[in-house]
């Protein structure tokens, strides 16, 4: 009733509200919530969008048409070609969605008949006043599944936003997070109570025994995080995910290995600084030796400044340093962390830097 009420209230006051929809489980629960709200308030149909991410669990997509077909949804699906990590290739880092320089039959699937293309690469563009007009002195709001049970950091994001509705970002868009204080358990009891569709994907994932607090529909190659869902998914989409080894490098030996196989092997009597400078130095593709000297180099002078002639350590840091050892560095540099996640001197890997003409963050990278 909280959530129901959040969204009631906007439409009543004759906000323009969009619903980001991806897929999973907990923007689907925004998307109907928002449309009883919308039906009480006489603001059918809906705004819901959609970017298309090319590699996500099958049966998001068949879900995604489903809702597409809905007359209480007015649905925007779009794609945009932008580029990806892929932190299980160091020699590229990027892929780009609906890649226009390969083949398309080397897609892992097409995009609709009814999706339509963009330009804008970033995410926060999505939701724009051009896109989705709003009357003036009215906010333009996009609706986002975040729930503070999901990390704390979520949790710390509502905090400092003072409310279920942030301030605008660059585009003059606000989001809004009605069911920010909802937990799995409240999620799946709206699904079953209200019989409401949803991304069937999940019941797969259950079926392979994947408990619901790690229920998740995203894309699967922007950390080590995703290495068990391709393992799930070899097992449970063979044909699906043998387009996926063919379409990405790296994928088809992290799924066979797992973790091990994307991070610095130490060899039998090899210091932690030996294997730092062979793996993520002399062995490494050139930009990650390039970033892994460099971020060294910050780390040496701060050790220096810190603890004067004290050899730089081997396994644990002298001071509370994420990265303040010889392991710690080849830990956090081997893949070149490309979005300057662990490596905080590091800058952004630019899109520019491995293709030709594919341009330039502009300020932080996001998708």
């Amino acid at each position: 009733d909280a959530a129901l009420n959040r969204l009631q209230e906007l439409y009543e006051q004759d906000h323009t509200i969009v619903v980001s929809q991806s897929g999973g489980k907990d923007s689907t629960i925004c998307m109907e919530l928002a449309i009883m709200a919308a039906d009480a308030a006489g603001k059918l149909p809906i705004n819901v969008i959609h970017r298309d991410e090319e590699i996500l669990f099958p049966n998001t997509y068949e879900y995604l048409d489903r809702v597409a077909s809905r007359p209480e949804v007015n649905m925007h699906h779009v794609w945009a070609g932008q580029p990806v990590v892929n932190v299980f290739n160091r020699n590229n880092p990027y892929w780009w969605i609906f890649d226009e320089t390969i083949p398309r039959d080397e897609w892992v699937r097409q995009p609709p008949e009814y999706a339509y293309q963009i330009e804008e690469k970033n995410i926060n563009a999505l939701v724009t006043k051009d896109r989705f007009p709003t009357k003036e002195g009215k906010d333009l709001l996009a609706c986002i599944g975040l729930r503070v049970q999901e990390s704390p950091n979520r949790r710390m994001g509502l905090f400092s936003s003072k409310g279920h509705i942030t301030k605008p970002n660059n585009m003059g868009t606000k989001y809004l997070r009605p069911i920010y204080d909802w937990t799995d358990g409240d999620v799946w009891k709206a699904i079953q109570d209200f019989k409401w569709d949803y991304n069937h994907a999940y019941d797969v994932m259950v079926k392979h025994g994947r408990s619901k607090n790690k229920l998740r529909i995203a894309p699967l190659t922007m950390t080590t995080a995703g290495i068990p869902d391709l393992q799930l998914a070899q097992k449970a989409w063979p044909q699906w995910f043998d387009r996926v080894c063919h379409r990405l490098d790296g994928i088809r030996t992290v799924t066979q290995f797992g973790k091990i196989s994307c991070q610095p092997s130490r060899k039998k009597g090899e210091t932690w600084e030996d294997c730092f400078k062979r793996e993520c130095i002399n062995d490494a593709p050139e930009w990650i030796a390039k970033r892994a000297k460099h971020v060294y180099q910050k780390q040496l002078e701060a050790h220096i400044r810190a603890n004067g002639n004290i050899p730089f350590p081997q396994i644990n840091s002298l001071r509370a340093n994420p990265i303040g050892s010889f392991k710690k560095l080849a830990m956090a540099t081997w893949n070149g962390d490309p979005f300057a996640l662990k490596c905080n001197a590091l800058p952004y890997m630019e899109p520019e830097e491995f293709r030709e003409g594919s341009g330039y963050w502009g300020g932080k990278p996001t998708f």
